[in-house]
């Protein structure tokens, strides 16, 4: 795992927060060593860390645990971004990160799986933004010599010596669990999931054990640029049920080009386990202007975003001035299920939003040569788009 020092502009990593610790890669033995080090060095400043890692050993994974909460650190699971990476390899790219410089960077949504939750329930304060995905499995144990080389003992002395030393182990990971307030059925349910595979956690579940307890939260807007498919500005947030329920739940929003001037604005709307199925009239207000979403009625899964998730699609097209309205603090997506029903209303910041709209406008008007407008004030594909045909 390697740390360095992050910088992004005002507010990108929480209110008041613009610099943090990237925690990026494998947990090995050495890595909570490297990370006390690395604290060291930063003196009394306190940083959030932000991890983005596959795990790996997970008692190196309780004494960082540890280290964060003695030192009452935030910890969160966001991936780091370095500007200067975006064209270098990533041989170059680590390099650059090895350095010891603050490097100037942005946050996306990033996972923890299997040791690296360990680690992250150890901060004082836990984060998780949505979208954001933690992985759990039950642990295994690995004999091998201190030389990486195979130890000389029959497969049934492997496997009592594995069977013992897992047991011990499985014991401290459940007591550890504990030790940080977080509810004992995490490690209870990644107990059952085979080490070979990762099961995801529901935003739900996510709560539920007291990992990150927050009822209400959101992603900035940020610019997503897919390397073969045009780009689009997104934001995630989480929510409880329109009908009032607790079950919290992981929506987003979609924006993308329409045409030159429209933009196509798309609500992947999660519906809750414990959500009947219901129409809805579904608006979207920024300031005192106002656009009705319609669905198309059907369901699509989105395990990515929420493991197990069912979603409802909601679509409008509109100008990009519907979106460019200056001062604009928040917008809002209104849920009637009836004429005389009172609306559910979501608010959501529009931090990030300015910039990610101005580069996707400047990118729909690159393209203006592919797009035309279809009947619905969408787009459709144009003649330049129909791959060429040889003589």
């Amino acid at each position: 795992m390697v740390f360095y020092l992050a910088k992004g502009e005002p507010d990108a990593c929480g209110q008041g927060c613009s610099e943090w610790i990237a925690a990026e890669g494998q947990i090995d033995q050495s890595t909570a060593q490297r990370l006390r080090t690395f604290l060291n060095r930063l003196g009394k400043r306190k940083l959030p860390i932000y991890f983005h890692s596959p795990g790996g050993n997970g008692v190196t994974a309780m004494e960082m645990g540890r280290l964060l909460r003695e030192r009452e650190m935030t910890a969160g699971v966001s991936q780091t971004i370095p500007v200067d990476c975006a064209a270098a390899s990533a041989q170059a790219c680590r390099a650059l990160k090895q350095k010891a410089q603050v490097l100037p960077s942005m946050l996306r949504v990033g996972s923890c799986n299997s040791a690296c939750v360990f680690a992250l329930i150890g901060a004082r304060v836990r984060q998780v933004p949505p979208g954001a995905r933690l992985g759990v499995h039950s642990a295994k144990v690995i004999v091998m010599r201190s030389d990486g080389r195979k130890v000389n003992y029959s497969d049934r002395q492997v496997a009592s010596f594995q069977k013992a030393k897992l047991t011990e182990l499985n014991a401290r990971l459940r007591r550890y669990v504990q030790e940080m307030k977080v509810d004992v059925r995490l490690f209870d349910l990644g107990a059952q999931v085979p080490p070979e595979t990762v099961q995801y956690l529901t935003r739900d579940e996510i709560a539920r054990f007291g990992i990150d307890t927050r009822e209400s939260q959101e992603t900035r807007w940020d610019l997503i640029e897919p390397a073969r498919s045009e780009p689009w500005a997104m934001k995630l947030f989480v929510q409880t049920a329109a009908d009032g329920g607790k079950e919290l739940r992981t929506s987003f929003i979609q924006i993308a080009c329409g045409s030159l001037q429209r933009a196509r604005v798309t609500y992947f709307r999660h519906i809750g386990l414990s959500e009947k199925e219901k129409k809805a009239t579904i608006t979207m207000a920024a300031g005192d202007r106002k656009s009705t979403l319609f669905g198309s009625g059907s369901v699509i899964k989105l395990d990515a975003i929420e493991p197990g998730g069912s979603y409802n699609v909601w679509t409008t097209f509109v100008p990009f001035e519907f979106l460019e309205a200056a001062g604009l603090d928040t917008i809002g997506i209104s849920e009637q299920s009836g004429p005389s029903a009172v609306p559910h209303v979501t608010r959501l910041s529009t931090a990030g939003m300015a910039q990610a709209i101005a580069a996707l406008r400047q990118s729909c008007s690159a393209n203006s040569d592919c797009r035309t407008s279809g009947s619905d004030g969408g787009s459709r594909e144009a003649i330049c788009n129909v791959p060429a045909v040889g003589h």
